[in-house]
């Protein structure tokens, strides 16, 4: 559909419900499109070849164009409002989660402020966007009757998605098979969540660390903090890995920064690359930081089909030891050197001030 708008669409690798590609396209003009997968972070641009045009011509499709896109981007914010405004609404009646839930208990994930999509829309405004089903038959219809709502599954967990000033613009849902979405029309790039804040500010719990750790998914990003004992941001994917690592360096410039990536090995036969150790790699040098991968027993990796610290808490013969024990180590190094370079630049050189100091006397005689 070429209608300008954002569209989401399966990727190689999705589970079933999710879909973690997006693509725009245009057709006002000179016809144009973009796609992202946001698994791998690869991105696609095209646009259409045709005959020739005038100066003229150019510079008025050019000026059509730059103010057709303003228009949507204005109409996208003005919806990721509106998306926002019913999540936190329903964030407000939600129950809270507990660790009985499928997918906590197979991950052996703390529920922390995590929430529960509730059995219907009861007790929300009786103009919400919101629709709530049972089971998916029932959310598929309800999504073809309202294209324009959000519909979530009863008793999917619901993760808060907050930007680095703690305004929360989404939610992802997990349902119990694993499967991961995100709030149609909703605002996902850049922002996250915290993974064992104990309900506190986003200041008071990063002012407290060592180190700002990133990974990727709530899970791992849980597993990490049980292992560190301090709170750990699940970045989501490792597309979203460099814009949260750089948002987070920019509040927090004097914080160093661990990415917790993961190895995605597994898809090097299939598409080539890794994009959860390109995407860590990437994310740590843009803010001087450190990436830091699992390493299993041997054979494990590959024969359990192992690729992130969740796996090595819970999968692997090493468990949570070894995720304090690789991970803890790297934090300890960078905020040891971290601290030797801040009092660097707190000593004062003794010899250049003496020297100013008997020039200024030689001036004044």
């Amino acid at each position: 559909m070429m209608d300008g708008s954002t569209h989401r669409i399966k990727v190689e690798s999705d589970k079933s419900g999710e879909k973690s590609g997006f693509y725009v396209a245009h057709l006002d003009g000179h016809p144009a499109g973009y796609f992202k997968n946001n698994r791998t972070g690869i991105e696609i641009r095209w646009k259409a070849k045709g005959y020739s045009l005038t100066d003229e011509q150019k510079s008025e499709l050019i000026a059509q164009a730059a103010i057709k896109q303003q228009n949507r981007k204005t109409e996208q914010h003005a919806q990721q409002i509106k998306v926002a405004d019913a999540i936190q609404q329903l964030l407000t009646i939600a129950p809270a989660a507990d660790s009985e839930h499928p997918y906590l208990k197979e991950k052996h994930a703390r529920p922390g402020d995590l929430r529960i999509v509730p059995q219907n829309v009861h007790d929300l405004p009786t103009d919400s966007i919101i629709k709530i089903g049972q089971n998916w038959q029932e959310v598929r219809l309800l999504r073809e009757e309202n294209p324009d709502n959000i519909v979530l599954t009863a008793g999917d967990l619901l993760l808060a998605v907050q930007d680095i000033n703690g305004q929360i613009w989404s939610v992802q849902t997990i349902q119990p098979s694993g499967a991961k979405l995100f709030a149609a029309g909703s605002k996902k790039e850049n922002n996250f969540h915290v993974a064992g804040n104990a309900g506190q500010g986003l200041d008071a719990a990063i002012n407290k660390l060592p180190a700002i750790v990133i990974a990727e998914g709530y899970a791992t990003a849980d597993t990490l903090s049980q292992g560190l004992n301090y709170p750990v941001i699940a970045a989501f994917d490792s597309g979203n890995l460099p814009k949260v690592a750089q948002d987070l360096h920019h509040k927090y410039p004097h914080k160093p920064i661990v990415i917790a990536g993961d190895d995605d090995h597994h898809l090097e036969s299939t598409l080539g690359k890794n994009p959860g150790k390109e995407k860590a790699l990437e994310a740590a040098s843009l803010v001087d930081g450190v990436a830091v991968f699992p390493v299993f027993a041997p054979s494990e990796r590959d024969s359990k089909k192992l690729n992130d610290f969740n796996d090595l808490a819970n999968k692997s013969a090493l468990g949570i030891e070894a995720v304090k024990r690789q991970v803890g180590s790297v934090v300890e190094k960078i905020s040891q050197q971290a601290k030797q370079d801040s009092l660097l630049k707190l000593q004062v050189p003794i010899e250049p001030e003496r020297q100013e100091i008997k020039q200024k006397r030689a001036l004044v005689r």
